[in-house]
């Protein structure tokens, strides 16, 4: 007699604003909410000359090799005081196949609640964001996150702000580190 027994393999679900629990093998961190779907789009602060434009999309199942994301990734152009471009990537969120999604210079999808770091005192209890890596494709030896937070279907605060201490390749110590863009919030307006 041949008995047959069946497993289901499926891998344990996670939402996307209890991401900061322990993470098994294999769990996927989902946007069950859709949650992401409010920083999807291009987003832009003005204020006289400077302008600092950002454009996300949302990549589902993202493999971490250990455990899958629903991600949000971005490019950006920031446009100094002066009238300057100083940086511009947008052009980048067109490339089909882009072949990681990580390579973009805004990445991620950390849930942080009111008091995680940065903290949002003016965050309502049980409102969550969103923090991203952030990368200045000319200085990506520095630590840079962003943090963004919903205010409506038309507008996005954003902070900009080093996350920790610069990693300098081969010890060139020489090297900029000041961050090309101010670290402060952003008010931006959906385009």
């Amino acid at each position: 007699m041949l008995t047959i027994t069946a497993f289901s393999c499926k891998s344990q679900i996670i939402p996307q604003n209890n991401a900061y629990v322990n993470i098994p093998q294999g769990a996927y961190i989902k946007d069950t909410q859709n949650f992401l779907d409010n920083f999807v789009g291009t987003w832009q602060y003005q204020n006289g000359n400077e302008q600092f434009t950002i454009t996300f999309a949302k990549e589902l199942h993202y493999n971490y090799d250990s455990w899958y994301q629903d991600i949000l990734i971005g490019e950006y152009k920031y446009v100094n005081s002066s009238g300057v471009t100083l940086i511009n990537t947008l052009a980048d969120m067109t490339i089909p196949n882009f072949p990681d999604p990580l390579n973009h210079q805004i990445d991620g999808a950390t849930s942080l609640v009111r008091l995680q770091y940065p903290p949002c005192p003016e965050c309502n209890i049980g409102e969550y964001r969103i923090k991203c890596i952030f990368d200045d494709p000319d200085r990506k030896y520095q630590n840079l996150a962003i943090v963004l937070r919903s205010i409506s279907p038309t507008q996005i605060k954003v902070k900009l702000f080093r996350e920790g201490r610069s990693v300098f390749v081969d010890n060139n110590y020489d090297a900029p580190d000041d961050m090309r863009i101010p670290a402060a919030e952003y008010t931006m307006n959906k385009i």
